[in-house]
């Protein structure tokens, strides 16, 4: 990867725009922070599909047939207009995974979601075992936007503040598992598939806004 296209990685999981180590913040680059209108939609609708399906019907089958269809569909279409390959083949995957579980002998509708749970969980430990080693990822992100090197790291102050907004990151991905596992080991499928849907981009845009507020008032406010 070169520097360029890490920076534009880096840019898009802040949710921001970074202009020769200036960076902005507005509803383009939440938005692209998002993955687009494609990936809010991409995230909510099978989701509520899966919800309202399942609800109505009670059947698994048309449930998870309606969720992983959409999602098929989503990938499909990033594949034809080649858009990220390889996030297409992942969810791909990842589709057809949660629906094996979902299906499979012995399996429950709920079960569809746990592949979600695994994504949070695997997201929040990397980024606590990245506070831990004091390589705040949060840090490491704005500062290869603002192209520093990693001097940062020797400043005490910069670095607990780069680790405490990395551990209110933590604090979103614990929070999701937090109140959905409790929602699929009571096997409440409905509530499950609501609760995806207002703590994915709907929530997942207010962690961005607050992290670019904590960030402004303290590395990025102007000297």
């Amino acid at each position: 990867m070169s520097n360029d296209e890490l920076r534009e990685s880096a840019a898009k999981k802040l949710g921001v725009s970074a202009d020769n180590g200036n960076l902005q913040f507005d509803k383009k680059s939440l938005l692209a922070g998002m993955g687009g209108w494609l990936g809010v939609v991409e995230t909510i609708l099978p989701s509520v599909l899966f919800g309202t399906s399942f609800a109505l019907t009670g059947e698994a089958v048309i449930s998870v047939s309606l969720a992983g269809g959409t999602s098929a569909l989503f990938i499909l279409y990033r594949l034809i207009t080649r858009k990220s390959a390889s996030s297409a083949l992942i969810g791909a995957l990842a589709v057809g995974f949660a629906a094996w579980l979902a299906l499979r002998e012995g399996g429950q509708a709920v079960d569809y979601f746990i592949p979600g749970f695994v994504t949070n969980a695997v997201y929040g430990s990397v980024l606590l075992l990245s506070i831990l080693v004091r390589w705040p990822i949060i840090g490491v992100l704005v500062e290869v936007l603002r192209g520093h090197d990693t001097s940062w790291r020797k400043n005490r102050k910069v670095l607990a503040i780069y680790s405490g907004v990395t551990a209110f990151w933590v604090g979103f991905f614990a929070l999701r598992l937090a109140i959905q596992l409790p929602l699929y080991f009571a096997g409440n499928t409905e509530l499950l598939a609501t609760a995806r849907v207002a703590m994915g981009p709907p929530l997942y845009a207010l962690v961005i806004v607050s992290t670019w507020l904590m960030l402004r008032a303290t590395v990025l406010k102007p000297r």
